[in-house]
């Protein structure tokens, strides 16, 4: 009995030794996971309650729905592309004298064409008492009508280097793709449902929900 009385107050010590210790422990634990919470915020933000493979789950699923919306914006990209070529986006103008006694260039034969040289060419002819019009049509280089050396240098001055039939522009070169999928067809039908949800996800990316106001748990 005498000896329990003798080593009690050294079991007394020993305890809050080991108390203090676990205290620190815990302290050190706690300050870990303080960190590793915060750490885990900058990577996740303010979301629902959920573990990191769910996050990279949802990340997973934003990231392909991204590029199929940019497959899409792509393909419509590529469309519109090949119908700028068919635009009348070139034109030029030759003024001269139609007649020895009209001076001052007052005659003009000016040519609206795509880059195929379809499209139109109007000439006005003036003469002294009298002042003419004449439109020609033109489909790939091909006019419906002779045309007048004027007009064909309209045409020429226009668009120099015409495409063949069915080539395509510069412009609608095929940008490098991100997915490895095959890709649908261009100028197939209207965005479906899968479509709406790459979209969707889109919208959601450029406006994340908003913060959480509960205080999480491991802060």
């Amino acid at each position: 009995m005498q000896t329990l009385r003798d080593i009690a107050p050294y079991a007394a010590l020993a305890a809050a030794a080991l108390s203090l210790a676990l205290l620190v422990l815990v302290l050190i634990l706690w300050s870990s996971v303080r960190r590793m919470r915060r750490a885990q915020l900058v990577v996740m933000g303010r979301h629902e309650q959920r573990d990191i493979v769910g996050h990279v789950e949802s990340l997973d699923s934003q990231v392909r729905s991204l590029r199929e919306a940019v497959e899409i914006l792509t393909d419509q990209l590529d469309e519109q592309k090949r119908h700028l070529d068919h635009a009348l986006t070139n034109r030029a103008i030759v003024r001269y004298n139609a007649f020895r006694d009209a001076g001052g260039e007052q005659s003009a034969s000016f040519a609206l064409l795509d880059n195929h040289r379809s499209g139109v060419v109007f000439s006005a002819i003036a003469a002294r008492d009298f002042a003419r019009i004449y439109v020609k049509h033109l489909r790939d280089g091909v006019a419906d009508r002779d045309l007048s050396p004027e007009e064909q240098e309209a045409v020429t001055a226009a668009v120099p280097r015409p495409l063949a039939a069915g080539e395509d522009g510069p412009r609608a070169a095929r940008a490098p793709r991100l997915a490895d999928e095959p890709r649908p067809p261009a100028g197939g039908p209207p965005p479906g449902d899968d479509e709406r949800k790459a979209f969707d996800a889109l919208a959601e990316l450029a406006d994340p929900p908003p913060a959480d106001p509960r205080p999480s748990s491991g802060a």
